[in-house]
């Protein structure tokens, strides 16, 4: 069914959607019952001789099984076309010109997070640690510029410009005043994907720096080479497991005043 959306005027799309192939003779005569007015009435509308009112608008959004956002966009065409100042019709026309900007920025949404599952996309966000950090980072006020994310993270200008135009197209983060901000979702790394490997790779550098810089301290590194039966080995990965699990939510709940990352390892010796 035709939508709204690409329309101005509530009559002009009412009078195109009677006038569709997809509509069957005695549409209008339909549309006229369902708001329990006159078909002569509802004529009368389509010739814009007369307006309908709230109460028939609300019907056909019924009747046209309109989806919330249509319908409140044709609600909204209705109070433009009965609107009897410059004032209310240029506060309703403000609301319009909005509500399609939502609609537009819902689709981009959409369309960027179908792309976020192509293999480009995770191969280059998982390329290394400084997408998913940069990324991450953006939630933080202190962290949403370009130069407080090269000097937070020692990387060159371009680096932190590539990547953060890389992030908005995915819609990662939005643009506001010269500041990139966190839109909020965050992107999970499947562990059978083929950027497993390097993407894991690349966190560990990072471990081996944390433990060479002199502040190392502050921090937890500990490293244990053991002999156990197999039965035990399952025991401590379940262990592991929790504790991810008991750290993440800690994790949801926390602010955003520093980056850090957690690693953890338990493997067979080869």
């Amino acid at each position: 069914m035709i939508s709204p959306l690409s329309y101005q005027d509530y009559k002009e799309y009412l009078r195109e959607l009677s006038a569709s192939d997809e509509q069957k003779r005695g549409f209008q005569s339909s549309m006229a019952k369902a708001m329990n007015c006159q078909a002569a009435y509802l004529s009368q509308t389509l010739r814009g001789k007369v307006e309908l009112t709230e109460d028939h608008g609300v019907k056909l959004v019924h009747f046209l099984k309109l989806n919330p956002l249509e319908g409140e966009y044709f609600l909204l065409l209705l109070r433009l076309s009965r609107a009897t100042t410059p004032e209310l019709r240029k506060y309703l026309e403000e609301r319009r010109v909005e509500m399609l900007k939502r609609r537009d920025d819902l689709e981009n949404k959409v369309q960027a997070k179908g792309a976020r599952d192509s293999e480009e996309f995770i191969s280059q966000y998982f390329s290394s640690w400084i997408p998913t950090a940069i990324h991450i980072s953006t939630s933080s006020h202190e962290l949403q510029s370009v130069e407080s994310l090269v000097e937070r993270f020692s990387l060159s200008i371009d680096v932190v410009k590539d990547t953060l135009i890389f992030l908005e197209r995915y819609n990662l983060v939005k643009r506001e005043n010269g500041n990139f901000i966190f839109s909020g979702e965050s992107i999970h790394l499947p562990k059978a994907s083929s950027s497993n490997e390097p993407y894991q790779v690349s966190l560990r550098t990072q471990v081996i720096k944390s433990i060479q810089e002199e502040g190392h301290k502050k921090n937890l590194h500990f490293s244990s080479v053991f002999t156990m039966d197999k039965k035990s080995y399952k025991e401590i990965l379940e262990i592991c497991n929790k504790a991810i699990e008991e750290s993440h939510k800690v994790i949801h709940s926390s602010g955003t005043e520093e980056v850090y990352a957690l690693c953890m390892d338990l493997f067979k010796v080869v």
